[in-house]
């Protein structure tokens, strides 16, 4: 997040004489009235009067020594400041509730609690990561859940989630990445097309047949790039946004498919054939991502993270 500039946060005079930090309840109020940017609203969602609420904002603003909210008769906004301080506010809430609930699981089951997020395409080999870790860390309990990449690295960085496994993309100066492995772009062809007897194939091998692929997301633009670079077109026939999907239609011979080695890993036919794409070579580099400071928050799950890279990488390389 970019820096506020000092003349543009709008401060107030602090106190010297206060030194107690602010409580989780002022934090909760505070992103009440941000996220409802009405005072009646925001007491009403917390179960508290106005007159407290607006208390409590009082002391959150005098604690910082900032205004975080502009007011007026009918509106509520926040400065800019309110807006910078917003996302660490909720950061440091949904760290502290998933800390309660590790407290409680170390306490009644004698288990820490690692949150790991992975993207679909990689949730088979991960799940067998897991298990093996698992049975060699009976201390943890592991929560395990998919998403899109980009969904799965806010929830990293707000708390959410303690590991992520995923597609390289900007990383944030407060992540830490560790490659895992390569993800190379693949032609999906019918075991009877003429192209199915090649060992490896450039893109233009595909002019003049019907082409489907996932338009969405990071696999969406690569592999638009890569066929706009070879004036070929994607099918105006066909459009899917699932594996099933593309591989129905390939093993129908109906058309040709593009799609991301990972992805047709689950999807193993005797009617389809998958050979790497050339000229150009597209890969995406699977990477297993932590906030830099886990290893002061959670040490369990950084350790765990150090551990999982490697067993991933080492069940995706022999599936190859």
């Amino acid at each position: 997040m970019p820096a506020v500039p000092p003349s543009s946060i709008a401060t107030l005079p602090r106190s010297a004489t206060r030194t107690q930090a602010i409580s989780l309840r002022q934090l909760r109020f505070f992103t009440a009235l941000a996220e409802s940017a009405n005072f009646s609203r925001a007491a009403e969602r917390m179960m508290v009067s106005q007159p407290a609420l607006s208390a409590a904002i009082r002391q959150v603003e005098d604690h910082m020594g900032l205004r975080l909210f502009d007011r007026s008769t009918h509106h509520v906004a926040l400065t800019e400041a309110g807006a910078a301080f917003l996302p660490h506010a909720r950061r440091l809430l949904t760290t502290a509730e998933n800390a309660f609930v590790d407290m409680t699981d170390v306490a009644t089951r004698g288990r820490a609690v690692v949150r790991v997020g992975v993207i679909p395409s990689v949730v088979p080999a991960a799940a067998e990561a897991i298990a093996r870790l698992g049975q060699e860390r009976p201390d943890i309990c592991f929560h395990l859940r998919d998403g899109k990449n980009d969904s799965l690295m806010a929830d990293l960085r707000s708390g959410a989630l303690d590991l992520v496994v995923g597609v390289l993309g900007r990383v944030e100066d407060d992540v830490e990445a560790s490659l895992i492995t390569e993800d190379e772009m693949m032609l999906a062809a019918p075991v009877d097309h003429p192209l199915a007897s090649h060992a490896a194939l450039p893109w233009s091998a595909l002019e003049g047949d019907e082409i489907v692929h996932f338009t969405g997301g990071s696999i969406g633009e690569l592999s638009s790039a890569a066929m706009r670079q070879n004036n070929l077109s994607p099918s105006q026939r066909f459009r899917v946004d699932q594996v099933g999907s593309l591989f129905g239609l390939v093993g129908a011979g109906m058309a040709l498919g593009v799609i991301p080695w990972l992805y047709a890993r689950g999807y193993e036919t005797d009617k389809i054939r998958l050979i790497p794409l050339t000229a150009p070579t597209i890969r995406r580099k699977l990477m297993l991502f932590q906030r830099s400071k886990l290893r002061d928050e959670h040490p369990a799950a950084s350790a765990l993270g150090s551990a999982l890279a490697p067993s991933l990488g080492a069940i995706l390389s022999a599936k190859g």
